[in-house]
């Protein structure tokens, strides 16, 4: 991990530090040199001085003139009566007006005479005025204007060039055009114009059109002359310009990134945006005001936009990006931690909050049929939700008014009450629990059918207990939907921000309270919601309820569940101490939870305890947690030696009817698989003497196992009959042997303990059947799978078999059961 010092040595290196720093880098390095080029020569035209020129003339030769050889003869001439600084010859006028140059025969020898008469004036000590041919390459153009001139050193007439000012100048900020004076040749050589006008000036010659004004001999004038006499004017009066340092551009990106950053940091994105556009505005009048006073100023401006836009987008859109990825995070944060969220019970919707209210009643109180009924506010009638099953279908009195029976007693006073004629099925009765919370009627449960009646005959209160909680979990839900109706008007104008701000406040309350339940729980953890779904169980856990034949998703193993993959009654089923319904309600009702003795596959205690909340006095169930805490062995037990399991007092050794179990599990295997399971028919009487209950469990297991193994429409087939050395119990099975290698088999006959991987139920089987005093065999059918015989022991009763009040078959009155008696 980074050290702090390290930390703060390189917290410059962010995106939006990086972005700037790249910016001024390519400001400085000028990446795109054409675009710079033409805009330095469009900021040199934009300045161009609008005073008169004193140092240029624009002297234009029309076309007759050239072609009679008028410029060559009087050029020479003019220029040295005027007492001119030298002549510049603009293509095409230097073919005619260079010495030598002329029309006609007389033209050749006037001038001959006046080549001669300039050599000798060359010859003299004061020379005459230089009369240059302009080199084609020694302009520099842009944007098809003339913007200044290359080095002439390179030229035979650089001297010459250099006397008329003529030098290496990229950039010149020039004259106007209208300013720089312009005279005809013709006006010039017939006296309209005296040749005092050229004086200490460069006549720039070109060709313009004969016969105009006077005003418009400027305008006539054929490019580049004009450009040319624009261009040279401006650098005799010191416009001269030239690249600014490559350090400039790059300070300012620095400079305008570093205040759009820090406006960005305080006022947001909107204010760093004007921001970006004075910087750009403040570039573009700083050029001009630069590039007027000082020679090395030109920018180069595309580059510095360009570098600019590269600083603005790392401090925005970067900075954007990363803020971005931060919500989505946080968000996807939020909506994780929403699977263990307590406080969301209002906001689940009602086509989800009531069924799950219905399946945690069916945990909670033994019933053959569940039945939820809401009554909304300011109604008297009920409105029934869970009709998977008949529902509200099945009710017989259709009003459903709660001030009629049998919802209340003659005297109209709501209360747990036991109704025969309820629904439409005459004989199947109704337990009617009103859900009452702070004295107001929150809707109704139906436990339906005689398990339910004879549990609330037995046990009355645990009704009362469940009726309570579910009453609050409503009145809970009922408040918290009020509340957040009456904060919709109050929250019309919150920023899209604000419902992440409450959405991590919420997660924060929970993942701390689930911090909290982590570290003070026992290794072997387990939560489950308020509904008595399990959303988180811990690896120890999966791997205990794994050993106990309970399904738990293997993906899911150490993260949240999903609502209903997993419920509370499936893991107090696991157990031994009792059935899931008594257990659940025996937590509801005890504020200290429950503790159980389990024993397989090591010894353990399961305590479950309720989450309970309070607020405003009122105090009701959030959730549950259990912990499977490890009982240590009195002595260490031999590697090669398998210790005797504890036995629960409740499963002692008894004679019992191995026909009925074997019924029960095949019936419970079929539901559990949705796979055809045959029974062939029970011969003989098939008492058995062994341990029923653990037998019972783990026959379903190994049937359920194997009927989901099978092929579609090739189930197990399982038979009992009576034989002459015991009770045998035989089960075929077609595809459950398909590529098992003998070896597998042999093994998990010789130590069912540790049985392969896939075949762990049939050796909790075999273990079971040695328990009771048994034997298995497994016998492999070519073609046809394997058949898995079982011989328990044969009792011989000499009176009926009797039962006991919970449904399990009592010891037969000739057999002696085996360990302790069932507590009464």
């Amino acid at each position: 991990m980074t050290s702090p010092a390290e930390a703060g040595r390189f917290g410059w290196l962010r995106p939006d530090a990086l972005a700037i720093a790249a910016g001024a880098l390519l400001a400085a390095v000028a990446p795109l040199e054409r675009f710079d080029y033409v805009a330095r020569g469009l900021t040199a035209s934009s300045l161009a001085d609008a005073a008169p020129s004193a140092q240029v003339l624009l002297v234009t030769a029309s076309p007759e003139a050239l072609r009679d050889g008028l410029c060559a003869r009087v050029l020479p001439g003019l220029l040295e009566r005027g007492g001119a600084r030298g002549a510049l010859l603009i293509p095409p006028a230097d073919a005619f007006c260079a010495p030598g140059a002329g029309g006609g025969a007389e033209g050749g020898a006037r001038g001959a005479e006046d080549a001669e008469g300039a050599r000798g004036a060359a010859a003299a000590p004061s020379a005459a005025p230089p009369i240059v041919r302009m080199p084609p390459g020694l302009l520099r153009l842009s944007a098809g204007e003339v913007v200044g001139f290359s080095s002439p050193s390179g030229e035979e007439r650089a001297a010459e060039l250099a006397a008329l000012g003529v030098s290496a100048a990229p950039w010149v900020l020039k004259k106007e055009p209208q300013s720089v004076p312009a005279v005809s040749l013709s006006a010039l050589a017939e006296g309209q114009i005296p040749a005092s006008a050229l004086a200490g000036r460069v006549a720039v010659v070109g060709v313009g059109s004969g016969g105009v004004p006077p005003q418009a001999v400027a305008t006539s004038a054929l490019p580049p002359a004009k450009g040319v006499a624009a261009v040279l004017g401006g650098l005799l009066d010191g416009g001269r310009r030239a690249s600014a340092p490559a350090w400039a551009p790059a300070l300012f990106v620095l400079c305008a990134g570093g205040v759009v950053w820090l406006v960005r940091r305080r006022h947001g994105s909107l204010v760093a945006t004007a921001a970006l556009f004075l910087a750009t505005f403040a570039l573009a009048a700083g050029q001009s005001a630069l590039a007027a006073r000082a020679e090395a100023s030109l920018l180069p401006l595309p580059s510095t936009l360009f570098g600019l836009a590269v600083a603005f987008t790392g401090v925005m859109i970067l900075r954007g990006l990363g803020v971005q990825r931060a919500v989505d995070r946080a968000a996807e944060l939020i909506q994780r931690a929403a699977l263990f969220r307590m406080q969301g019970v209002h906001t689940l919707p009602d086509e989800e909050f009531w069924p799950r209210v219905a399946r945690l009643a069916e945990q909670a109180h033994p019933a053959d049929l569940v039945l939820v009924a809401e009554l909304p506010p300011g109604s008297w009638h009920l409105r029934f939700w869970n009709d998977q099953r008949g529902g509200e279908g099945l009710v017989a009195e259709r009003r459903h008014d709660v001030r009629r029976p049998p919802y209340s007693s003659e005297q109209g006073v709501p209360a747990i009450r036991l109704a025969r004629r309820f629904l439409t099925k005459q004989d199947m009765p109704a337990v009617v629990v009103p859900l009452i919370a702070f004295g107001e009627i929150e809707g109704y449960v139906f436990f339906c059918g005689p398990v339910a009646e004879a549990t609330y005959s037995r046990e009355p209160e645990r009704a009362e207990h469940v009726g309570r909680e579910l009453a609050l979990l409503l009145r809970r839900k009922r408040l918290a939907r009020t509340a957040q109706a009456g904060g919709v008007e109050a929250r019309a104008g919150h920023a899209p921000t604000d419902d992440l701000v409450e959405g991590a406040r919420v997660a924060l309350d929970d993942l701390q309270l689930f911090g909290s339940m982590l570290r003070n729980a026992p290794v072997g953890l387990l939560y489950a919601d308020a509904f008595g779904d399990v959303r988180f169980v811990a690896p120890e856990f999966a791997k205990w309820l794994r050993a106990r034949d309970v399904t738990v998703p293997a993906e899911s193993a150490s993260s949240a569940l999903p609502p209903g993959s997993l419920t509370l009654g499936d893991v107090l089923g696991a157990t031994s101490a009792g059935s899931a319904a008594v257990s659940l309600s025996s937590v509801m009702a005890s504020d200290d939870g429950i503790e159980l003795s389990v024993s397989a596959p090591e010894p353990a205690v399961l305590s479950v305890r309720p989450l309970r909340r309070e607020s405003d006095g009122s105090s009701w169930i959030a959730g549950y947690v259990a912990a499977l805490i490890p009982v240590k062995q009195p002595a260490p037990v031999s590697g090669n030696v398998r210790p005797i399991a504890a036995r629960d007092a409740t499963d002692p050794l008894c004679a019992f009817q191995l026909g009925d179990v074997v019924a029960e599990a095949v019936a419970s295997a079929g539901r559990a698989t949705g796979r055809a399971v045959r029974l062939e028919p029970i011969r003989g009487a098939t008492h058995a003497l062994g341990h029923r209950g653990e037998l019972a469990q783990v026959l379903e297991a190994f049937l359920t196992d194997v009927a989901g193994r099978g092929l579609p429409g090739h189930g197990p087939v399982v038979s009992v009959r009576e034989a002459a050395h015991g009770v045998q119990l035989s089960i075929l099975d077609v595809g459950f042997g398909l590529g098992l290698p003998e070896s597998a088999l042999q093994r998990v006959l010789t130590a069912p303990g540790a049985a392969p991987a896939g075949l762990e139920p049939l050796g909790r089987l075999i273990l079971a059947v040695e328990d009771s005093h048994g034997h298995a065999e497994l016998k492999t059918n070519d073609g046809w799978g394997i058949t898995l015989t079982v011989t328990l022991l044969k009792a011989h009763p000499r009176v009926g078999v009797a039962a006991h009040e919970g449904g399990k078959p009592a010891a037969q009155q000739n057999v002696i059961a085996i360990g302790r008696a069932s507590p009464k």
